[in-house]
């Protein structure tokens, strides 16, 4: 067994009714064959945006505690589906001195490659987000040129739908989504009860 190497498996998802197992059970093969030493799983049951995830923060105060060099997980949005807060935790990884390895993506910060990849993947996530950001700031200036309603809509129409679908995928929460969409709390909660589910 390779000692030198401290491993902590983190694992999320968003409802008790949802299976780790999908997740757990890869990881710990992988581990198994690099020959590291498992030293905790740390589970989550909580919303990928959630800002405060309890078993990350256990993870993460026994990584400063030296228990362990190196986090293992499934994918990307087992960590965070926000960007900023995804890159305030590999940035916190990086000055531990902890290397994260990402199943699905074959990513290692061990390796030059993999950590050039991972700061790359972030870049073009927080680059999507922003361009969002512009878009839907240019479709209302738009609207307001055209003589057009920007305030709140009477109804759920096409575009509000695809609005919340994507600024949900970005990680936005539902505040910020109402504030930017100018919209109220029936009409984002109604819309999202009818999107399909996405446990990510």
């Amino acid at each position: 067994m390779n000692t030198n190497v401290k491993v902590g498996i983190l694992l999320r998802v968003s409802s008790n009714s949802q299976s780790v197992d999908s997740q757990k059970l890869p990881l710990l093969d992988y581990v198994e064959k690099q020959q590291y030493e498992l030293v905790n799983i740390y589970e989550d049951t909580i919303s990928g945006v959630a800002k405060v995830k309890p078993a990350r923060e256990r993870l993460l105060e026994d990584i400063r505690k030296g228990k362990i060099n190196k986090v293992v997980v499934f994918s990307v949005c087992r960590i965070s589906r926000n960007t900023a807060d995804f890159l305030k935790f590999m940035d916190e990884l990086q000055e531990l001195k902890c290397d994260l390895y990402i199943h699905t993506a074959n990513l290692d910060t061990n390796s030059t490659f993999g950590r050039t990849m991972l700061s790359f993947v972030a870049i073009m996530a927080q680059f999507e987000r922003e361009m969002l950001k512009a878009r839907i700031s240019e479709g209302i200036s738009n609207r307001k040129k055209q003589g057009l309603p920007v305030g709140r809509p009477s109804s759920v129409n096409t575009g509000i739908i695809e609005a919340i679908k994507i600024l949900k995928e970005q990680g936005i929460g539902a505040r910020e989504t109402m504030r930017r969409l100018n919209i109220g709390t029936k009409i984002y909660y109604q819309t999202v009860r009818n999107m399909p589910q996405v446990h990510c």
